[in-house]
Parts: structure tokens; sequence; C-alpha cells
């Protein structure tokens, strides 16, 4: 029973595996003017291991006929899009080789092998090998030779273009290679003045940095950097222009188209102050950010490693461009809602982006009538359109930081205009203020003077008095002296003239200089007392108090103010008294 039933289903592949795969017949060289379709003739099979396959064990697996659902853009959600195509080719001519080429439309990455051998490689990623043929593959039978073919082809995540298996001529090949690309001159043009512009963006922006190191211009010019490469990347791999390494591409294809989202969110951020007008909303942009920036992370891991940390069927979930969508509408309503005057030049380069971002995958091109190959060219090319998009929004960008130093010139116009008046005013009230502080420093002037002048006839008045009092006083004594003499009393007139030989010489010590200490001045008038007190036969008794906190040698007072006080009191007071009196001086502070 089990040999029955091994033969059954021996004999079931092997009629499944005789109708699928059909035989391409040729006979020697063909002479082929136009291109053969050979997907009808081949079996498909797509890779769902966590890992590639090697050619050893692909062959060993379930190809099954390459249907018409086949024929599509895939839109995976895997890191990687492996399909693997079988067909075989018998060259029944004993004398000519066949010897034509193949084209599997773009891959980033295609190997074919034949006879159990690796015959190319190609793809739009591939630097081995010529420019020309990089996605025709060569396919060559010796006469009356049958050879099986096996051709792979790798794409990230989602494929460049929908898969086709055709066979051409060589020699029409080239010439149509030559013919597509006469086509692709205009688009080469859009693309080579796109970058340009973008280049010379980030030369300005860098000017402008440098002018006024404002950190919006670092923003904006990393922005500018980034779409710039991008549009480097795009030129190079529609174009194959191969120039960039395969390492730069993969860093470039990972990276950048990640992180220009993030730039040109920074950059809205600065020039608009959302932080400060949107705080809650803000911190959902810096969550779309974080978002954007783990995506990145992990693109480049897979493609630099191949290493993905969940299953592949996970990749398109966590890859999506959803939280990059949604991080576009929070930037629109935010700048929207600013009331920053330059938000509509920021507001347009963002419905620009998103508009011409939206095209393509909306599918509206196709109902747009293409009159000529190279204006279709420029439709079916979705890259086109995104560098259009950055292009356009960094100029906008642009327009909106020159608007803004517009806005910054005339509000430091307004400023230099308001200090100037207030300098006039401050200038006016200080000459003002001046006027007045020089007529009160003339008017303190003159009655300074005035008060000086005042002083000295008063020191001069004093003088007089001095004079005047000092020979009256000099007069009294010395008739006294006389007195004594004429009594025969020569030992009171010798004390007296002691007495008074010293008062005079204080007095004419005292009268040179403007003051005196308190000391001198109290000795002085101990002295003139004690001669009164002799003149008038002991009537006078005097007594002086002095404060011991006074220093009598520090105090410093006018020579004899105390002395006509003194004076006064014993002639115009004590003298009228039979019984005299006493005369108490305290000295205090």
């Amino acid at each position: 029973m089990q040999r029955i039933l091994f033969l059954l289903s021996c004999l079931v592949i092997c009629v499944t595996t005789c109708a699928a795969q059909d035989t391409i017949v040729l006979n020697g060289q063909p002479q082929w003017r136009t291109d053969v379709d050979i997907a009808d003739k081949s079996l498909f099979y797509e890779e769902t291991s966590r890992t590639p396959l090697s050619f050893e064990v692909a062959q060993q697996q379930n190809f099954i006929p390459f249907a018409k659902e086949f024929r599509v853009q895939k839109r995976s959600t895997r890191p990687l899009v492996i399909q693997w195509f079988r067909f075989i080719v018998r060259n029944i001519s004993a004398t000519d080789t066949v010897d034509i080429k193949l084209f599997i439309s773009a891959h980033y990455f295609t190997r074919l092998y034949a006879n159990q051998q690796l015959v190319r490689l190609g793809g739009a990623y591939e630097t081995q090998g010529s420019v020309f043929d990089r996605f025709e593959l060569p396919v060559k039978v010796l006469p009356l030779t049958t050879v099986t073919f096996w051709a792979r082809t790798e794409d990230r995540q989602n494929q460049l273009i929908p898969p086709e298996l055709i066979l051409k001529n060589p020699y029409y090949a080239g010439i149509e290679a030559a013919k597509g690309n006469y086509t692709d001159r205009y688009l080469f043009l859009m693309l080579a003045t796109l970058t340009g512009s973008l280049m010379f963006i980030c030369i300005y922006a860098i000017y402008q940095y440098y002018l006024y190191r404002d950190v919006a211009f670092k923003w904006y010019l990393a922005y500018a950097f980034a779409a710039t490469v991008i549009g480097l990347y795009w030129m190079d791999i529609r174009l194959q222009l191969m120039l960039l390494p395969s390492y730069i591409r993969d860093f470039i294809f990972s990276v950048f188209l990640y992180i220009i989202p993030v730039l040109y969110s920074l950059f809205l951020g600065n020039m608009l102050q959302l932080k400060a007008h949107f705080r809650k909303t803000w911190m959902i942009v810096k969550v779309l950010i974080a978002i954007n920036i783990i995506q990145m992370l992990i693109e480049y891991l897979q493609v630099a490693t191949g290493w993905f940390p969940f299953k592949p069927e996970y990749y398109g979930v966590l890859l999506s461009i959803e939280p990059m969508i949604l991080l576009h509408i929070v930037l629109l309503v935010l700048t929207f809602l600013s009331k920053n005057p330059v938000k509509w030049f920021l507001f347009s380069g963002i419905i620009s982006l998103i508009v011409l971002w939206c095209l393509p995958l909306l599918d509206i091109l196709s109902f747009i009538p293409a009159r000529s190959p190279e204006f279709f060219v420029i439709l079916i090319f979705p890259p086109n359109f995104l560098v259009l998009g950055l292009t356009i929004e960094a100029i906008c960008f642009s327009f909106a930081l020159s608007y803004r130093s517009k806005l910054v010139l005339i509000e430091k116009n307004n400023l230099e205009h308001s200090y100037r008046l207030q300098l006039q005013t401050a200038l006016q009230q200080r000459t003002t203020e001046l006027k007045v502080q020089n007529k009160l420093v003339e008017d303190q002037k003159i009655k300074q003077i005035e008060t000086a002048f005042e002083q000295k006839i008063a020191e001069t008045e004093m003088t007089a008095l001095r004079a005047q009092m000092n020979p009256h006083f000099i007069f009294n004594c010395l008739n006294s002296i006389k007195l004594y003499t004429l009594e025969n009393d020569s030992q009171t007139a010798s004390e007296y003239l002691t007495i008074f030989s010293q008062l005079i010489r204080l007095v004419l010590e005292n009268s040179r200089s403007e003051k005196v200490t308190l000391q001198k001045e109290l000795e002085t008038l101990r002295l003139y007392i004690e001669l009164e007190a002799m003149r008038f036969k002991d009537k006078v008794k005097y007594q002086i108090n002095i404060n011991p906190e006074i220093d009598q040698q520090y105090i410093d007072i006018p020579p004899l103010l105390l002395q006509p006080y003194v004076e006064n009191a014993i002639w115009h007071g004590l003298m009228h008294k039979k019984e005299g009196g006493n005369i108490c001086i305290d000295v205090t502070l």
C-alpha cells in the first residue's frame, strides 16, 4: 500500500512538473527584433524562512508556475523579498551557440545560476560588473545542449519594479538600452536640477549660519543636506551612475529616509517655538520623533547585519509609515495654529511635500496622459516626486528664514529708533539736571565765598577785639603792680608780675593761631582769674570743673573764647558786691 501511494505521489509530481515547466526550444542564435516574455514557461518560489536560503537548498523547494498574480509589485511585511525563478532552455542547433540576455526587471540584487554554478551578479546595488548590463543577465547555451537556469531576486521590503522574465537579442537589447538612456535624459535633468538646488540651499544655509549663528539655520542645514543626499541616492539608483558604493547606499536607504522628518521637525519647533506655545502637543511630536529614530535603528541593523530581533512578518508593522504620516499631520496642525508670521511659508512647504509624496501612493499619476516617453518616465518614478517635494519644501523654508530675518531687521531698526529716542530724552534730562546742578554748585560756591568772607570779617573783628582787650587788660595789670610797689609789698608784686608774665606769654602764643587746645585756653583763663582775684583782694573765687571724658589736648577752640564772659562776670557782676563772689566754669560735651 505504501509503495502504491509513493508511486502515485511521484506520478503527480512528475505530471505537475512537466505540465508547469515548459522547455524553451531555440534553434541556434535567435534573430528576435522584439522581447520574448517567458513568464508562462517559468516556475516561481518565494522564500519565507527567517534567513536566506543557499542555492543548493533553494533547488529543493517546491516551485509553482509563475502566475499572473505574482507579476504585480510586491508590498511585503518582511524585511527581504527573495524570489526564485526557474526556466529551461534547449538549443537544438548542432553548430550555433545561443547567446541572449535575460531581463528580470530592476531589483536590488539579482543572481543567475546555471550548471550548478553562479553565472552573473546584477542589480541596482551590485558593484561588480558593467553598468550597462546590470539588469540584463547572460543566457548562453551550447549546441545540442539543455540548460536549467535559476534566477534569484532580492529586494528590501518592497520591490523596485514588479518581477518579469524577458529574453532579449543582445544587439536589439543594446539598441533598446540606448533608447532607454536617451528617454531618461529629462528625468536625469530634473533630478540633477532638484539635487543641485538642494546643494545650493545647503551652501546658503552654511553661509547664513556663519553670519547669524542661529540654531534654526543649523537644523535647516542638516535637513537640506539630508534631502541632498536623498536626491543623489535616487539619481544613483535610477540612472545607475555608480557614484556611491553599496555600503553607502545601504546607510542612506536605512537612515536618511527616517532622519529627514526628524530634522525638519526640530527645525519647525525652533522656528515657531512650538515647545513654548504648545507644550503638551510638543510631547506628542517628541514621541513620534523617538519612534522614527527607533525605526531608523531597526532598519539600519537589518540592512547592515541582516539581523532582525522579531519575526520577519512583524517587520512591515514595526517599520510602517503611519508614525511618519502622523508626525507630518501634527506638525501641519501646529504650524497652522501658530501665531508666528512666518508660519504660512512653513505651512506651504509641508503641504507641498505631503501632496507630492502621496501622489504616487494614491495612483493618481496613472490617470495623467503621457504624450511622450520622456514624460512617462518622470511620472512612473515615485522618488522623483519625493525629491521634488523636498526641494519645494526646502525653498519654502528658505523663504521663511529670509522673512524672519526681515522681521528681525525691522524689529532691530525699531529698537534702535526707540533706543535713539530714549537716549535723546535721557540726554535732555541729563542736560537739564546738569544745568540745575551747575546752578546749585554756583550758588553753593557763592554762599561758601560769602561765608568765608563773613568768617574773615568775624576773625578780623575778633582780632580787633583782642587788640582792644589786651592793652586795657595789660594797663590794669601794670597799675596793680605799681600799686603793690608803692605799698612796698614786693612779694605780692613779684607773684603778680610772675603770673602776669605767664599770662602775657600764653596770650602772645595763642594769638598766632586761629584755634588752641582746650588745655591752653583753660590755663590762660586760670591765670587771668588769679590776677583779677589778687587785684581785688580775694573777693573773687573760681572753680573749673572738667568732664573726665573730655580730652583737653584733643579739642580745639578759638583763643580767648571764654575770657570775655569771665571778665564781664567779674567786672559787671561780682565787683558790685561787697562780699565778692564765686565763678564756676563747667566744661562738658
